[in-house]
């Protein structure tokens, strides 16, 4: 019942009522049921989601102010908890990690937001195709974002639910980058325009760093790498590492940081030979080098 419970109450986020005695109250019945709990650990989801009400309720407001304060009050709320309760410390530590993850993960979502509803697509200097379709997947994005949010209520007699599909009190942005955006719109962004509107972004708590990369860093990225295993081994070398070329005078280290594990090792009296799906290599076990390279395909 309390997951049921849990799912309710954190949908008062989107209580226009909400206040600190509401607050309290959730707060108070959370903390009755987790010290109760059969199973705290798996309960610990469900409380760190009630816990951030009070965050979440700024957050949607664009408040981030104060969503600080209420993430800062959170945590000294479960920190109170802890120490006026017999609960194993680890279960305490995973409701804390799941309050970190979304409050940092949606202050960047939130930020996003609004970065994309004000960005004009025509600096991308883009054809009147690209941009059009630019804006359309700039609007999928904020269609859902405007959506409705009610607080869900669940009629537990009759097994029903009452707004259940408008009260996502989470925005998960990642799941519009793994296409378009990360295929075309910041793919082929130039950096300036990047830096001008996306600064602010801590794209570690928000995506995968490849969804959020350009054209133009990985180009950047590619010869920053290049250069530093030039630099380490030198040109020959440096350059066989990066192309994924193994060529004979190479030691271990250097296969080691430039190649998948072999499929199979096999050692004799002085050597190694290293297996791959294409090709078998000797490594001289006194030298450490390769000596022989046989292609196998």
């Amino acid at each position: 019942i309390f997951t049921k419970d849990a799912q309710q109450l954190a949908t008062f986020c989107f209580d226009p009522n909400f206040d600190d005695n509401k607050y309290d109250i959730i707060i108070n019945y959370v903390n009755n049921c987790f010290k109760g709990m059969d199973n705290q650990e798996r309960g610990s989801y469900d409380v760190a989601n009630c816990y951030l009400i009070k965050t979440n309720y700024y957050l949607w407001k664009n408040d981030y102010q104060n969503a600080a304060l209420a993430y800062k009050e959170s945590l000294e709320r479960l920190d109170k908890f802890k120490k006026e309760n017999d609960i194993n410390p680890e279960y305490i530590k995973m409701v804390k990690s799941v309050i970190d993850r979304y409050y940092f993960n949606q202050i960047e979502t939130h930020k996003m937001e609004q970065i994309i509803r004000n960005f004009d697509v025509s600096s991308l200097n883009f054809s009147e195709e690209q941009a059009f379709k630019a804006r359309q997947e700039i609007k999928k994005i904020l269609t859902e974002y405007d959506k409705p949010r009610k607080v869900h209520f669940i009629d537990y007699e009759n097994n029903s639910t009452i707004n259940k599909g408008l009260s996502d009190y989470y925005f998960t942005m990642g799941d519009f980058f793994n296409n378009y955006f990360k295929v075309d719109f910041f793919y082929n962004m130039p950096k300036k325009v990047k830096n001008q509107y996306f600064s602010t972004i801590n794209v570690n708590y928000l995506l995968d760093d490849e969804k959020f990369k350009t054209k133009e860093e990985e180009t950047q990225q590619t010869e920053q790498r290049k250069a530093a295993l030039i630099k380490k081994y030198g040109k020959t070398f440096g350059e066989a590492v990066f192309n994924s070329k193994i060529i004979i005078g190479m030691t271990k280290a250097m296969l080691e940081e430039g190649f998948n594990k072999p499929r199979s090792i096999d050692v004799s009296e002085y050597s190694e030979y290293w297996t791959w799906s294409d090709v078998m290599i000797s490594i001289d076990k006194k030298t450490q080098k390769v000596t022989h390279i046989t292609d196998l395909r």
